[in-house]
Formats: structure tokens, sequence, C-alpha cells
């Protein structure tokens, strides 16, 4: 499960780190609290050119009847991609990377639930797998959407939760965007979960939960005022 991210990169960081180029004009702020339906920078192949675009998170089956569609359609889990009517068709040739900082999780006590922030040790960044779509309404109006790939949670991350987001190290990059490899056998194999030596997390504060709440205090370690 991956229900909110972190994204504070800035798009010439992007442009950099996947070698490819802004479609259209737009901005990108820092974003310290994604939750779903926000729209979020993905990469993709798009004619050939590896560009930078905005999605609706939740992702939009080019069938469906609405665009409430995408609030169940946030996650994708990797065991299940070729067999889902929802995802067949993207997984085939509408794959893209999610770019984020981090990830939140919230880990179940007996009293309560607790956000945690979880990232990389060695990067600023880690790179979700994803899958887009391109959905119509009735006027015609064109909405982008993705959805963000799990795996099995690996064993640091599974404290807090069974699963966790597909991540692809950079030399995957090329294989994965490409819209003509059609193997999905092997592209299900790049879906395994992150080594643990490369993830860290901390507790951050409640605020997290409340998604009006965006700013880089969120990222801050939670304190108990009693301990």
């Amino acid at each position: 499960m991956c229900g909110r991210y972190v994204l504070k990169a800035t798009l010439q960081q992007l442009k950099e780190t996947y070698g490819a180029i802004p479609a259209g004009t737009f901005t990108l702020e820092a974003n310290y609290n994604v939750a779903p339906s926000a729209h979020m920078p993905v990469v993709l192949e798009d004619d050939g050119q590896r560009v930078i675009r905005p999605h609706r998170w939740g992702l939009v089956p080019f069938w469906a009847d609405s665009l409430k569609t995408g609030y169940s359609m946030i996650n994708a889990r990797a065991e299940s991609l070729a067999a889902k009517r929802s995802f067949q068709h993207p997984f085939v040739s509408k794959r893209c990377i999610v770019p984020a900082s981090g990830f939140y999780e919230w880990k179940t006590t007996k009293s309560a639930k607790a956000p945690h922030f979880i990232h990389r040790k060695e990067s600023e960044l880690m790179h979700f797998a994803g899958l887009y779509e391109q959905w119509s309404d009735e006027s015609g109006e064109i909405v982008n959407s993705y959805t963000i790939i799990t795996t099995d949670a690996n064993d640091s991350v599974s404290e807090l939760h069974d699963r966790m987001p597909a991540m692809l190290l950079p030399g995957e990059f090329d294989i994965w965007l490409d819209p003509s490899n059609n193997d999905t056998a092997m592209l299900g194999d790049l879906l395994r979960p992150w080594p643990e030596d490369d993830i860290a997390f901390y507790r951050v504060k409640n605020e997290v939960g409340n998604v009006r709440n965006n700013r880089p205090e969120l990222l801050e370690p939670y304190r108990d005022l009693f301990s």
C-alpha cells in the first residue's frame, strides 16, 4: 500500500535524472503530502521521446464510466497486473516511473496508527514503477492518470506494512519505459522488494494524516514530550 508520498525534487532534477523533457509548460512545487487525485509528474515514453507529464493519481481505465473509478486504483499489486482487467492493457504498453522523495506508512498499534516517513539512504529519489492511462468523459475532456505498483515489503518496511512500492534501478528505466517491450514476464521480474540496507524510516507527526497539511515540517521526526 502507498497512500501518501513526498516529492521535493525540482523539474531540472527530474530532467537530469531521467533524461526527459517536460511535455508542455507546467510548474513543479515541492509536495510534502501527495494524496490520491493530486496531479503529479510521471516519466513515460511518448512517440519515441521520454517526457515528464503531470498525471492524476488514481488510474482511470479507458473504459471506466466515471472519473471516480480512480479513487480505488491508486495502487496496483505487482502479482495481479497481467490478470486484472484494469491493469492488463497499461502493463503491456503504458508503463511509467513515478518520482518520489519518500513515502508515508502508518504503523498500527493497540492504541493508534503512527505515521512514518520512509526514504532511501543512498539517494534523494525513489523511482516507483507505475502504469498510466488516458480517459475521456462525454464532453471529450482528456484525463491522464497513473497508479503506483506495489510489491511485498522488505524485512525492514514489514515492521510497518506488508506492502511497499516497487522501485526501479536507473539501469532498468529503458526496459520499463519501452512501450514496444511486451514481455510481461520479464517486466514482472523487475517488481521486487527494494533492498532493506538502502531503506530507512522514522516516525513523523500525526498532521500528515490531514491532506490539507503540506509543508516541510511534516518530515520532522516525531518527538514525544513525555519520553
